[in-house]
C-alpha cells in the first residue's frame, strides 16, 4: 500500500467511525454499522478522499462473523428444540421472502438475478455483501436496498413493540480476553484460507462465524467478543458497505429508492404475516417474535432485543438461523462469478 493510499483508508476510516458515532450519540441500534456506512457512502458520492484495501475489508467481515458466532451456545442450540414450529415459520417466511421480493425485482425493475436475490435476503448485511463480491452482482444496489430496509426496521421496530411491552433490564455477560480473541481469530484465519481455497462462497464471514460458534460453545473460549472490538468490526463492515457507492450519482440513488421501497413492502409484510401466524400457533410473546422475524439484520435485531429487555436466547437463535441458512444456501442459488 503507497502512502497515498495509507493516508486515504485513515481517513475513510476516520469518517466512518465518526459517523458511527453520531449515530450512536442519537440512540440509534447498530449505529455502528448505519452511521459509518452512510458516512462513507456520502463521501464518496462526493469524490472525498476515499479507499479501502481488500485486507481491511476481509478483516471487518472476520471480526463481524466472530462477534455473531459468540453468541451461539449450547442453550441457543437447545433452543431449536423448544421452537420447533417458530424455527420451521421463520424459515418458510424466509424463503418465500428472498424468491417473491427477488421474482419482483428481476421482472418488474429488470435487476440481474444475483443482485435481486441478495438485495431481498432480509439481514445479514456481512453475509451478503461478501456474496455480492463472489457472485459478481451489483453491490450498490443491494447496499440501498439493505440500507432502506435497515433504516426502517431501526426507526419502527422498536416504536410498534413501546407500543404493548415493557422493556425488563439488560444483562451482563462476561467478555473474551486477549488471549481468547488471539486464538480465535488465528484460527478463524486458518479456517478462511481454507474455504478460500476451496472457492467457498462468503469465505471469510462464514469462517469467523463457525470459529466463534465452535469454541464458544466448547467452552473453549468462552465468553462474548468485547464491546471495543464489535465496534471496530461494524465500523468496518459499514465502511466496507459505504464504499460500494462509489460513482454512484444522486440520480443513480434516486432510482434505487423505488426497487427498495417495493422489496421493504414485500419482505416486512410477510415477516408482520409469519410472525402473526407464529405467535398465533404457539402463544410465544409477540414482541419477541416479531424481532425474531424482523428483516432488519441479525447483529442490529439482537442488540435491539437486548436493549428492550427481550429474550435473547429466542431472538438470537431465530437470527442465528436464518444467516447460518442462508450462507449454506447460497452457493447453490448463485453461481460466483466467472464460472
Amino acid at each position: 500500500m503507497t502512502l497515498s493510499e495509507l493516508r486515504r483508508t485513515a481517513f475513510t476510516f476516520c469518517v466512518a467511525l465518526g459517523g458511527g458515532a453520531a449515530f450512536h450519540l442519537i440512540n440509534l441500534p447498530v449505529a455502528w454499522l448505519s452511521g459509518s456506512m452512510l458516512a462513507v457512502a456520502v463521501l464518496v458520492m462526493m469524490d472525498g478522499p476515499a479507499h479501502m484495501p481488500q485486507r481491511l475489508r476481509d478483516l471487518g467481515l472476520l471480526t463481524a462473523g466472530i462477534s455473531l458466532g459468540s453468541t451461539i451456545t449450547p442453550d441457543a442450540l437447545a433452543g431449536v428444540q423448544r421452537y420447533p414450529l417458530s424455527l420451521i415459520g421463520l424459515l418458510v417466511t424466509v424463503a418465500v421472502t428472498v424468491f417473491t421480493s427477488g421474482y419482483i425485482l428481476q421482472r418488474v425493475f429488470g435487476w440481474d438475478r444475483a443482485t435481486a436475490l441478495l438485495s431481498s435476503v432480509p439481514g445479514a448485511l456481512s453475509a451478503v455483501m461478501s456474496t455480492a463480491i463472489d457472485c459478481g452482482a451489483d453491490v450498490r444496489r443491494i447496499a440501498v436496498v439493505q440500507s432502506i430496509r435497515l433504516f426502517v426496521m431501526i426507526l419502527i421496530v422498536p416504536l410498534a413493540i413501546k407500543s404493548f411491552h415493557v422493556a425488563a433490564p439488560v444483562a451482563e455477560h462476561a467478555k473474551v480476553g486477549l488471549p481468547g480473541l488471539a486464538l480465535t481469530f488465528a484460527l478463524a484465519i486458518l479456517l478462511a484460507l481454507a474455504f478460500v481455497r476451496v472457492g467457498m462462497t462468503s469465505a471469510v464471514f462464514l469462517a469467523g462465524m463457525i470459529t466463534g460458534g465452535a469454541l464458544h460453545l466448547t467452552d473453549v473460549v468462552p465468553g462474548q467478543v468485547p464491546e471495543w472490538l464489535l465496534i471496530a468490526g461494524m465500523v468496518l463492515v459499514g465502511m466496507f458497505a459505504g464504499m460500494r457507492f462509489a460513482g454512484t450519482s444522486l440520480s443513480d440513488l434516486v432510482t434505487m429508492i423505488n426497487p427498495g421501497l417495493v422489496s421493504l413492502v414485500v419482505t416486512l409484510g410477510f415477516a408482520v404475516v409469519g410472525a402473526g401466524l407464529v405467535y398465533l400457533g404457539t402463544g410465544l410473546r409477540a414482541a419477541e417474535v416479531l424481532v425474531a422475524f424482523a428483516p432488519g439484520g441479525a447483529e442490529a435485531m439482537i442488540v435491539m432485543g437486548a436493549v428492550m429487555g427481550l429474550d435473547t436466547l429466542y431472538i438470537s437463535t431465530h437470527h442465528i438461523l436464518r444467516v447460518v441458512m442462508l450462507s449454506v444456501a447460497t452457493p447453490f442459488l448463485l453461481k460466483p462469478k466467472g464460472e
